[in-house]
């Protein structure tokens, strides 16, 4: 098809790729169409073949920008309808008649002859491999492994594009019918402008149409827009060989959404950049304010200074996905055991947010992998439990955020020591280290003081709060399981599946030991006295499913024996804080056993488990979160208890 006929009608598919081949550039993100919008497509279909509408029906258009040689060209924008007619095309192919196939593949699927054939579509550099031999080339897929999410989405468009041929056969469409109606009903207006003329246009447009783009393709985009305009091709390769790094790693830690890939960038651009809680929000913007190109084109200086700039930051970049893998993906290879223990208890955690940049600029900065970091990261675990996860220490989830983040980006540009600010003075601090240790001291202090910490662990007269609602309940208790059995791993994914996860012995679940429904129908366990008493944190503990749905309701004499022997050839549990919990509770039962008719029985039991098991508790807590072993400890709270009278 001539060049000058884009863009002047409604081109059918086999105008547009009659002797052309398309290009996804590597600025461009994989494939990213759900299930929705390729059900949109195929349904378009339907409508066409069923309506049997003789005009062309306008499907989309497609920007196109030449790429060197006359019949290819580079796709600014219609890549994932584009890419998603070729599947079709190809599962169309697979059902023709060997004498129809050949027509069909070489014009959109590959062209040449065996052995030196190309492909008529060539996606980016992160699934044009995956594409090629998985979905055109029918090789199976375990020789060429899923590694990003668009991998996962090409497998499952193919999935439901060739579940829809099939269908429609089945219902007696003929194949050629379906083929015709592609190719002759479905009409694309195309445009092609002047790569070198309009690549500012272009690039605007690639980041503003179609399926929103997260930030951090955004920042992918805009970042090999500079390498070209600044004419850094060395730039431009290391760019597409790292990003396809840091989307693998992000892939292995299961952090592809774009929520996900928009906070992973947010504590990267805080971090390397400086950036405000508030202004690393908008990556995208912020960087192009950082990296003004028509600044930094205007002397070899500023070029230079540019592309180290941008150098930098993907290899920041990098390194942060890296950990990314190690801490969500656990991908572990090459670290100790205890650095491997301290992200175990990090990811068990059910947030996050506030210490991810710090939690960034150590491990990125700290090459070494040595104690120091893992003493520093067991630091970062503690402030994130005492200030974020224990019950009401703050008003918000982010309170405290701004000042974290500000410590994170300090710390990994060495400024952190120069602009230590605590209130008390310690002898010593003498690195970047030691200042961030007393700075995260401080800031725990102020923020969840001793006192406070460990009162959060009890429920006051008359306080409504139910420790089953708490987030970090089930972290709290495997913790305590840890420390029960120190000498045997205790795996803290146990608290991170989901209930329809895995069997049921491998989900932990919380189990009331008081149960909301038991004696309820004699009137007892109803009064504002025994719901208090049935919600305090004594009166949980972690339990396997297998035994957790077995008479839930019943009195805790039933229950605690099937606890510890099992029941129906089912085991006890392998839990030694429940072992240990209802053990004395037995004994308490025992002691008590003339005063079963008595009216308070029951509350006054209870009372005396929940007693013993929340001081049990609390004596752990402030064992297990202590902060007395860190620098400047007690200058720190003499100051603090000196503020406070």
């Amino acid at each position: 098809m001539e060049i000058k006929n884009f863009g002047a009608q409604l081109l059918t598919m086999p105008e547009i790729f009659a002797d052309n081949y398309f290009v996804i550039p590597d600025y461009q993100r994989g494939y990213a169409w759900d299930e929705k919008q390729v059900q949109d497509l195929l349904q378009d279909l339907d409508h066409l073949i069923d309506d049997g509408i003789s005009q062309k029906h306008y499907t989309g258009t497609l920007v196109l920008s030449h790429e060197g040689r006359p019949d290819r060209f580079n796709v600014v924008d219609g890549q994932q309808r584009l890419t998603t007619l070729v599947i079709l095309a190809k599962a169309i192919f697979d059902e023709l008649p060997k004498n129809e196939k050949s027509r069909i593949e070489g014009l959109y699927i590959r062209r040449g002859k065996l052995g030196s054939a190309e492909h008529v579509l060539t996606l980016n550099s992160d699934t044009r491999r995956f594409f090629e031999n998985v979905i055109l080339d029918d090789r199976p897929k375990s020789s060429e492994p899923s590694r990003l999410e668009s991998h996962d989405r090409l497998v499952k468009a193919w999935k439901i594009i060739r579940k829809w041929v099939q269908k429609r056969i089945k219902s007696k469409t003929a194949i050629e019918k379906i083929l015709l109606t592609l190719e002759s009903d479905m009409g694309f207006i195309v445009f092609a402008p002047k790569e070198d003329a309009e690549t500012g246009v272009m690039f605007e447009v690639i980041n503003n149409r179609g399926k929103d783009l997260s930030e951090l393709e955004k920042i992918k985009n805009y970042l090999i827009y500079c390498s070209v305009k600044l004419d850094a091709a060395k730039l431009r390769e290391n760019i597409d060989s790292d990003w396809s790094d840091i989307l693998n790693y992000l892939h292995a830690a299961n952090k592809t959404a774009d929520s996900d890939e928009n906070s992973f960038l947010r504590y990267c651009m805080a971090v390397h950049f400086g950036l405000s809680k508030t202004d690393s929000q908008h990556g995208y913007i912020e960087l192009k304010k950082l990296l003004v190109l028509d600044q930094a084109i205007r002397t070899d200086d500023s070029r230079n200074a540019a592309v180290k700039a941008i150098m930098s930051f993907v290899e920041f970049l990098k390194n942060a996905s890296h950990w990314y893998a190690r801490l969500y993906g656990q991908v572990h290879q090459g670290l100790s055991a205890e650095l491997v223990q301290v992200l175990d208890q990090i990811r068990g955690q059910d947030r996050q947010a506030s210490i991810m940049p710090l939690f960034l600029a150590l491990v990125v900065k700290n090459h070494a992998l040595d104690g120091n970091l893992e003493r520093l990261l067991r630091l970062l675990e503690t402030l994130n439990f005492r200030v974020y996860i224990a019950r009401n220490m703050t008003s918000r989830n982010d309170s405290g955020q701004a000042e974290l983040f500000r410590y994170a980006s300090a710390y990994y540009h060495d400024r952190l020591i120069e602009n230590l600010d605590v209130s008390a003075e310690i002898e010593g601090v003498d690195s970047e280290d030691k200042a961030l240790e007393i700075q995260l001291l401080e800031f725990i202090f102020w923020n969840a003081p001793e006192s406070e910490f460990l009162g959060s662990f009890m429920l006051r007269e008359g306080e409504m709060d139910d420790f089953y609602q708490w987030n970090g309940l089930r972290y709290f208790l495997m913790n305590y399981e840890q420390h029960l059995q120190p000498n045997k791993t205790i795996r803290i994914d146990r608290i991170l599946k989901a209930r329809k996860e895995g069997k049921s012995n491998d989900y932990l679940s919380i189990e009331h030991l008081w149960a909301t429904r038991n004696r309820a129908e004699e009137g007892q366990n109803v009064r504002p006295v025994d719901k208090h008493e049935r919600r305090r944190l004594g009166n949980f503990v972690l339990l396997e499913l297998r035994l957790n749905i077995q008479g839930d309701c019943d009195d805790l004499e039933a229950k605690s024996t099937r606890y510890l022997e099992g029941l129906n050839g089912e085991a006890g549990t392998d839990l030694q804080h429940v072992k240990e919990a209802v053990s004395a509770a037995q004994k308490s039962i025992k002691k008590r056993q003339d005063k079963k008719r008595l009216k308070n029985f029951y509350l006054e039991l209870y009372r005396e488990i929940n007693d013993r098991n929340e001081a049990r508790y609390k004596k752990f807590a402030a064992q297990r979160w202590s902060l007395a072993q860190y620098l400047g400890y007690n200058e720190i709270k003499a100051a603090y208890e000196e503020d406070e009278e």
